[in-house]
């Protein structure tokens, strides 16, 4: 290629770059990508040139190089926001791919050198049971005896290929699981929140329903208004004192109830280095869980279901108990919030570098 075509080659590449970058720069994990994409792609295209006509090695590189291509293109369109989730897969599956096809036409002294990386991506992603690991690691230790006086060979290049593609592919399946676990923790969360809308509102619209308040000693406390009985009847006075706002308010406390307690789990979250939000996933599921679970546990108080607390005296007191059970949906959600730690545990890594 003459100086001209090679400066406008390069300009091509870099306008995709700055074109990709501003859209990816709000997500570190599109940068990491397209980090990466960069580095295979210049592997790529040194073996296509060191393939020198042969078929095989010039066909596995021009492979490798169109599944970077689709996913620097899945990047751009994930920054624009046109793909959703769904562009997470594709630059994930089409770099595992590009490098699956580099390991296998790369010159085998240049995989040699790779392998320590090559084992430790497979040790992080296959269990110990795993034969391809067993084999992949046999390699790697019998190489290390040798102490630079032996070779990778073509079969066990296949070998390393063979376990480091079962690595990728169970990487992706955990990725799958992650997102579907992701969507579901959302469609409840917005269930809950809908649920928690509704009643709020056809309390609004009809107040004296089921309203939530107590009569202690010759008067009715309500969540936002009290009043005296001076020898009325109870239902007429809890009809005047019932306010349209006191699910509404009820359902409030509980929700910044929730957000307090979806702070303090905040000290058990280690982060993730996915591309999928699981912790912010479990904390929105906190707050309708908090909105509901303050009426409800109110609501169970009304009905004399605990003992002992059958009354409230002042409306400062039924509001202290919305905070109370508010913060306590932490006793349910917090089954959930141990089974994402769990799902992205399971994703491997430096903090899980080996899987039983």
């Amino acid at each position: 290629m003459d100086a001209p075509g090679a400066a406008q080659a390069a300009g091509a590449v870099g306008t995709r770059i700055k074109r990709a970058l501003p859209q990816s720069r709000s997500w570190a994990w599109g940068q990491r990508q397209l980090t990466r994409i960069a580095e295979l792609r210049s592997q790529a295209e040194v073996m296509r040139v060191r393939a020198d006509g042969e078929n095989q090695a010039e066909r596995l590189a021009n492979d490798a190089l169109k599944h970077l291509t689709v996913a620097q293109r899945a990047i751009e369109a994930g920054g624009n926001g046109r793909r959703a989730h769904a562009w997470e897969d594709a630059v994930t599956t089409n770099i595992n791919a590009a490098t699956c096809l580099i390991y296998r036409y790369a010159p085998l002294a240049e995989v040699q050198a790779m392998l320590p990386d090559v084992v430790a991506t497979i040790d992080e992603q296959l269990p110990r049971t795993d034969l391809r690991r067993t084999a992949a690691d046999d390699i790697l230790r019998r190489l290390q005896k040798a102490n630079g006086k032996a070779a990778l060979t073509e079969a066990e290049r296949g070998v390393i290929v063979a376990a480091v593609r079962t690595a990728y592919s169970a990487l992706e399946r955990e990725y799958l699981r992650i997102r579907s676990f992701r969507r579901l923790i959302l469609v409840v969360s917005g269930f809950l929140a809908v649920i928690a809308v509704a009643v709020a509102v056809t309390a609004a619209l009809y107040p004296t329903v089921l309203p939530i308040c107590f009569a202690p000693e010759a008067k009715v406390v309500c969540a936002t208004e009290e009043a005296r009985l001076a020898g009325g009847d109870v239902d007429a006075v809890v009809a005047v004192v019932a306010s349209s706002w006191d699910y509404a308010v009820l359902e409030l406390v509980g929700l910044v109830a929730a957000a307090v307690a979806a702070a303090a789990t905040l000290r058990q979250v280690k982060g993730t280095s996915t591309p999928f939000d699981i912790p912010v996933a479990l904390a929105i599921l906190k707050l309708p869980t908090g909105a509901l679970t303050a009426l409800l546990g109110l609501l169970l108080m009304r009905g004399q279901f605990v003992p002992g607390l059958s009354n409230l005296d002042t409306s400062a007191q039924i509001v202290a108990w919305a905070l109370v059970f508010g913060y306590a949906q932490q006793l349910f959600t917090r089954m959930v919030d141990e089974r994402g730690q769990a799902v992205l545990a399971a994703v491997g890594g430096p903090e899980n570098p080996e899987k039983p």
